[in-house]
């Protein structure tokens, strides 16, 4: 329990670093860029990272499940490993040809061989990915140092580089940049560990096992990296521009929760593996409670506060995204439920065809939804149809967990309602700064701490949440044992 609560926490670090980082660098960037520059590069990134998932063929998840149970076992993990690689490099050759021909037929709106240069080799390069080894092994003290690193290098060179509207270019090869330098290093660590070997492997045995992850992950990625893409095929970059941020705003505070499926998941794995049923069940509410704690104050909390964040950070230019980022502020919760449902519950327990399932449901539908809702609509259409397929999906995923997993009671609606009743306290803190003749910061700087405050007084004090009181239980035992530790002689 302790690694786990280790890994939560270089996790938040690495979540907090995908949303601080780009606090400072998008008030740049959206400023010395337009909303067209923007569009194009976001296009170009969704199409590219699409590939890349369809190059991955199930791996990045059946990879960190193999991987956790085969931890203490170096010789059929080092076997694992190299036929991984080899199963990743030969998708990646056949995607790149398919690549090569879809991107042919979209010139028209690329219409920049620079945008796709950098594409390519970024797809390039991410044929040996291995992120899926070091998550699998619990190293999140190494992911998240990494990480941080190549990101504040980035950080660094977008500020340096990028100057005039024209430059759109070069801040997609910082980005470009940035990833191939994390998985470089992969590869550099992953060599000096891992005894590879590539004659007498067996790749193609694990295809009955990644075949179903993979349209999994498919599935997952339309609306997740497909949204930019279908938007610009019924409207301008510019559209494109703006829906981009304002999903980058919601996307990068879900990250901040979602990110704690991915650590809790190997331990789930392990738990099960070694029949450890009651373990298994305490970690698995345990991480329902942390989402729902956290997810539904943050959703109502976008969604007040849309105004004064987007002006604030996006700029006057932007100011068009304020009803997108209110419409999208419900991601986070939503998000972050889905994923339990599918990763946690049925993807862990082996039911990967059920997850595909309630990917379907949303996914599949989001397409048509993107297409018409923004032909008529535009940014706005785009944030509708993000929306609905999330909420399908999550409707599809709970019923499917409840009725073949009744046992482990996957609902826990005391702390969902909590989390309201906290929540509805954000409204007239909001309501009253949003009229007042503040400045944008201020009214952040205000709102976001009060609003947080209030919260965690409800909770403690008046609602006496069971999950916030062990919670704080938690944190005072580890303070009680710091002090002891260096009490003694």
């Amino acid at each position: 329990m302790l690694s786990i609560r280790k890994n939560l926490a270089y996790n938040f670090l690495l979540s907090a670093s995908q949303v601080l980082l780009p606090l400072i660098s998008i008030p740049y960037v959206s400023r010395v860029l337009s909303p067209e520059g923007i569009g194009k590069v976001s296009f170009i990134d969704s199409f590219t990272y699409y590939f890349i998932c369809i190059a991955e063929f199930g791996i990045a998840l059946y990879g960190i499940r193999e991987v956790a149970k085969l931890r203490n076992k170096q010789e059929e993990r080092d076997k694992l490993v190299s036929e991984l690689l080899s199963l990743h490099l030969l998708s990646s050759l056949v995607t790149m040809a398919l690549y090569a021909i879809l991107i042919t037929i979209l010139w028209q709106k690329v219409q920049d061989p620079r945008l796709v240069w950098f594409s390519i080799s970024f797809l390039l390069v991410n044929s040996f990915t291995c992120e899926w080894y070091f998550k699998g092994m619990e190293r999140f003290r190494y992911i998240t140092l990494r990480s941080l690193i190549t990101r504040l290098l980035g950080l660094i060179s977008i500020f340096l580089l990028v100057k005039q509207p024209e430059d759109y270019y070069l801040y997609y090869a910082i980005m470009v940049a940035a990833a191939i330098a994390n998985l470089l290093w992969n590869n550099i660590v992953l060599f000096r560990e891992v005894n590879l070997r590539f004659r007498d492997i067996r790749w193609k045995r694990h295809l009955q096992y990644t075949s179903v992850i993979y349209a999994i992950s498919l599935v997952y990625s339309i609306s997740l990296m497909l949204d930019n893409v279908l938007l610009r095929l019924v409207s301008t970059a510019a559209v494109v521009g703006i829906y981009a941020f304002a999903a980058k705003i919601v996307r990068m505070i879900a990250v901040l929760f979602t990110d704690t499926i991915t650590v809790i998941f190997p331990r789930i794995i392990a738990l099960q593996s070694e029949g450890s049923e009651a373990g298994m069940k305490e970690l698995m509410q345990k991480n329902l409670q942390l989402l729902v704690f956290f997810t539904v104050p943050a959703s109502v909390g976008i969604g007040l506060s849309a105004g004064p964040l987007v002006r604030l950070f996006l700029g006057a230019q932007f100011e068009e995204a304020i009803p997108c980022v209110q419409v999208l502020a419900a991601f986070p919760l939503l998000k972050s439920l889905n994923i339990f449902y599918c990763n946690q519950v049925l993807i862990a327990h082996h039911k990967e065809k059920l997850a595909l399932w309630s990917l379907l449901t949303g996914n599949l539908a989001f397409i048509p939804l993107t297409l018409i809702l923004s032909f008529e609509w535009q940014y706005m259409g785009a944030a509708i149809a993000l929306l609905a397929s999330e909420l399908l999906v999550l409707l599809t995923a709970y019923g499917l967990a409840s009725k073949h997993f009744p046992a482990l009671r996957f609902s826990n609606p005391v702390t969902f309602l909590h989390a309201v009743l906290g929540s509805v306290l954000f409204v007239p803190v909001f309501g009253w700064l949003n009229q007042s003749a503040l400045a944008d910061w201020l009214i952040l700087l205000m709102g976001v701490p009060l609003c947080a405050l209030l919260y965690i007084c409800a909770q403690f004090f008046v609602l006496r949440n069971a999950f916030a009181l062990g919670l704080k239980q938690w944190v005072s035992s580890i303070v009680s044992r710091k002090q002891h530790h260096e009490q003694a002689p």
